[in-house]
């Protein structure tokens, strides 16, 4: 019985495994240009414009919060009878490792999303920049839940230690460092999505059908 692995060519030419794919389609052994190889892969542009806000969204976030300062003067109780003190006092955010540590983190992510962007026409870069979303959006998460903790710690305060609110002396301050953990938290879904739509691109080209 004739089998259906290694039927020969119609010119004698070398049998084709029709039990793969790839031979299926391609044929085994055959000379075939394949046009995909060969080219450099299409750009989806909803990938690009995600990238790009991602981009913007980190460098805005880390220049907000690296620009927040606020000085301010507050009064200091000296005793019943001498008048109150008052002191000058500053808010940066160099003041806190939450908030360094989330400017840092945004800038980590904007230099990889220009890398990236640089690198999107380069088919062999596709495995290497899936994995630098995954590791940005990582660093986007837990930098933004740092800071927000801090946040609603100096909005708030916290009794069982004591630790007085501080948010309504440095208003301004505050506002502005929840301003740029909004807008990194949206960049760090917008880089879920995009990691999302790259698997799945990279899913849909090693598919025969």
């Amino acid at each position: 019985m004739e089998s259906s692995r290694g039927k020969p060519g119609l010119n004698g030419g070398a049998a084709i495994d029709y039990s793969s794919r790839r031979g299926y389609y391609t044929g085994a052994g055959a000379a075939l240009p394949v046009a995909a190889g060969s080219r450099a892969p299409p750009v989806d542009p909803c990938c690009v414009a995600l990238r790009v806000f991602v981009l913007l969204g980190t460098l805005a976030s880390a220049v907000v919060m690296a620009a927040d300062r606020q000085s301010t003067t507050i009064q200091i109780a000296a005793g019943e009878l001498a008048p109150p003190l008052r002191v000058p006092v500053t808010a940066k955010w160099t003041y806190s490792s939450a908030f360094v540590y989330f400017v840092v983190a945004n800038a980590m992510v904007f230099a990889f999303c220009a890398a990236a962007l640089a690198a999107v026409r380069r088919r062999s870069a596709v495995v290497a920049v899936m994995v630098g979303d995954l590791v940005a959006m990582a660093l986007l998460f837990s930098a933004v839940g740092a800071a927000a903790q801090f946040g609603l710690l100096g909005e708030r305060g916290n009794t069982h230690v004591r630790w007085a609110k501080v948010c309504d002396v440095y208003g301004r301050f505050c506002e502005r460092a929840m301003a740029a953990v909004v807008v990194s938290l949206i960049a760090a879904f917008a880089d879920l999505v995009l990691l999302m739509l790259t698997i799945l691109t990279i899913h849909k080209a090693s598919s025969y059908y």
